[in-house]
């Protein structure tokens, strides 16, 4: 009897539906919360963005304080993403995307998260920034802001597996500058 009761309880507290259900919640939670932060960055709901932002990162942190940075294989691709967008739009709380940061970096390096997220992240609030992910357009050309040790770039880059810095300069050019392709 007492082994059918170890089963039992076995059975019940790891049964992986549960943790799933409350992921899939968080899943969800998360894809709604981009959904909603894009919206508001385009003009499409009556929403203050700033106002918005700060509401959703501190749910933000609430998340990442009870389950850890939600990573692909917690929440899939999308929704971890949908993480980094709201930490990626938190300027008004600059400690709060550095603390942040320092709990993608390991993540981004085990592929637990997309790296280009912490790659962009890192860029937005670092000057110099390390990666080249951050510049404005200059007619058709997209220049980067400031680059520490550029000439190490394209090995930062490589071990984020990232693109070259000239690959990703030619592609901002094309998507946000106008420029045609080669």
């Amino acid at each position: 009897m007492k082994y059918l009761y170890f089963i039992a309880c076995i059975t019940i507290f790891s049964n992986p539906s549960y943790a799933n259900e409350e992921l899939s919640e968080l899943r969800a939670e998360l894809l709604e919360m981009m959904k909603l932060d894009q919206d508001t960055l385009h003009g499409k709901t009556q929403l203050s963005f700033e106002e918005l932002n700060a509401k959703q990162s501190q749910r933000v942190q609430e998340i990442v304080e009870e389950f850890g940075w939600p990573t692909i294989e917690m929440v899939g691709k999308d929704a971890s993403q949908a993480a980094w967008i709201i930490v990626q739009h938190a300027d008004h709380d600059i400690r709060f995307q550095k603390n942040m940061l320092s709990m993608m970096r390991p993540l981004a390096l085990s592929k637990e998260i997309d790296p280009g997220n912490y790659v962009y992240l890192y860029d937005r609030i670092h000057t110099p920034q390390l990666y080249g992910t951050q510049g404005k357009c200059e007619g058709s050309t997209f220049k980067p802001f400031p680059i520490k040790d550029i000439e190490k770039i394209n090995t930062r880059r490589g071990e984020m597996g990232m693109s070259t810095a000239q690959e990703y300069w030619d592609m901002a050019s094309e998507r946000m500058c106008g420029a045609s392709k080669h």
